[in-house]
């Protein structure tokens, strides 16, 4: 069978699958592309595929495959270019990794998110908690930036503060980067475990979290410059703590 109506009810569903609501309901999410598709089969989270019939050869032997029209692919797709296949993946809770840990505090943009989450795996933050209103780890943007690294984290939305207070009974140190309070020395900190705040693109870090941090880092800049892309900034912060 092949799908070629966009209004299928079967598409409709895998739509529904970029909605954060649907996502967090279903443990379900829907990527695309060759590398990533490829990707996931390898890591056996793949519950189904849809395909263009271009690449139908390649995937028939997987269990869960339907072949779908160009413009259903183009329906599907978030790209000005689609390499025609996409699949519905399981979002599977991992254990905690033996890693450092990221702690994101309501971040929106999912650009910035995709970015730290490739930067925390080049970086050995394996462990990435967000808050619950921050953008969804299985955002389409979020997923592209990523490029596919997401498949090796530990990505959880937490209530913070009893996470973090969780994080400290294990002696995990809390560095937090706040702007307006001065930079602390990280002496004596390697091999030590630690867990990194990153804040909100517009308001940082909240008052309440800001509380449970052991020391602060800040980046040094040319002061006329106000401040840095969080995710620019993350990535630095990451690989300045890898480096101890």
């Amino acid at each position: 069978m092949k799908i070629t109506s966009v209004n299928n009810s079967l598409i409709e569903e895998v739509l529904s699958y970029k909605e954060t609501k649907v996502q967090k309901e279903q443990k379900k999410y829907i990527i695309e592309g060759i590398k990533m598709v490829d990707l996931a089969i390898q890591k056996e989270v793949v519950e189904l595929i849809l395909v263009e019939s271009k690449l139908f050869d390649k995937y028939k032997n997987f269990k869960n495959i339907v072949e779908i029209s160009d413009n259903v692919s183009k329906k599907l797709s978030d790209l000005k270019t689609s390499q025609g296949i996409y699949a519905i993946c399981r979002i599977e809770k991992k254990q905690e990794l033996d890693g450092n840990y990221l702690i994101i505090d309501g971040i929106q943009d999912p650009g910035n998110l995709g970015t730290l989450i490739r930067s925390a795996f080049a970086f050995d933050f394996k462990n990435i908690i967000c808050s619950n209103d921050c953008v969804s780890f299985y955002h389409p943007k979020v997923l592209r930036a990523t490029q596919s690294n997401h498949f090796d984290l530990n990505l959880l939305n937490e209530d913070l503060n009893n996470y973090i207070d969780n994080l400290k009974q294990k002696n995990i140190i809390v560095l937090g980067t706040l702007l307006k309070q001065k930079s602390d020395l990280l002496e004596n900190m390697k091999n030590k475990r630690v867990a990194l705040i990153l804040g909100n693109e517009g308001q940082g870090i909240s008052k309440e979290i800001s509380q449970k941090i052991d020391k602060n880092i800040i980046i040094k800049t040319n002061k006329e410059l106000e401040s840095l892309n969080v995710g620019v900034a993350g990535s630095i912060l990451m690989n300045i703590i890898y480096s101890l």
